[in-house]
């Protein structure tokens, strides 16, 4: 990944297609969630690498760890929140996943690449 790369490349191919289960192929092509665009912030922002990224693994445990956090900075602020997304719901089924851009976000943090000030930084 490049940083001369259009934003919207980079989520598509490093964090949409990879991570996402909502991420379709030619459907809604301007369409990216807040987690993705924040990540692509930070990475042309040169916060977080390629090798950040390619180490990502999905990870529920993560997950619920840092939902509330995350959710309070990132997910509230999401258009996608209200209508389509139930995996940050009160009572979300056990086979939810987040968006592509939250598990990307949530295992950086994990992960010390990224703390939560990063992500409101470029929110």
């Amino acid at each position: 990944m490049t940083r001369s790369k259009s934003i919207k490349t980079d989520f598509k191919d490093y964090i949409c297609r990879p991570f996402c289960i909502f991420f379709a192929e030619d459907e809604k092509e301007d369409m990216a969630c807040l987690g993705a665009r924040t990540a692509a912030r930070l990475y042309q922002g040169g916060k977080i690498s390629e090798k950040n990224i390619r180490n990502v693994e999905k990870d529920r445990g993560v997950w619920e760890k840092h939902r509330t956090d995350l959710g309070f900075v990132l997910c509230r602020a999401c258009e996608f929140k209200a209508q389509d997304c139930d995996f940050q719901s009160p009572e979300p089924s056990d086979d939810l996943e987040p968006c592509g851009g939250y598990i990307v976000l949530v295992h950086l943090i994990e992960n010390r690449t990224l703390d939560i000030t990063d992500l409101e930084k470029v929110l």
